[in-house]
């Protein structure tokens, strides 16, 4: 069984409560934000491992919530995967830019997810 801490970053509960579920039956401790208000109480109560972020928010783009994030010296080491219904080619550079280091299509592919996390954390893929 995997470990590791991961703050999911989404506003459609539906999704939370499935990709939580995912990540708790493998193993992650899951702490969840619905905005990016919410996302940086939570980063800084909960110092995850890894982030996983909605890109397209309300009240801020999830770009700029990654660019926050990499402009503070404690998160800036934090891998940040985006999970989005964003699927051109631009919004992939964009995320790049913003130092986003996997990019994930909603709906998620699972075993997708895992791996991508399991990679980034360096946890070998029999656990």
């Amino acid at each position: 069984m995997a470990s590791g801490k991961v703050l999911l970053i989404d506003d459609d509960q539906d999704i939370v409560q499935e990709t939580q579920e995912t990540l708790v039956r493998a193993g992650y401790a899951v702490c969840c934000a619905n905005s990016s208000f919410e996302a940086f109480k939570r980063l800084r109560s909960f110092l995850p491992d890894v982030i996983l972020l909605d890109l397209v928010f309300p009240d801020e783009s999830g770009f700029r919530i990654a660019q926050k994030i990499k402009a503070i010296e404690r998160y800036k080491n934090i891998p940040i995967i985006a999970i989005s219904f964003k699927k051109d080619a631009i919004d992939k550079h964009i995320a790049a830019k913003a130092g986003i280091v996997h990019y994930l299509e909603k709906p998620l592919d699972k075993e997708r997810l895992l791996f991508c996390i399991r990679d980034i954390l360096g946890i070998p893929e029999n656990n």
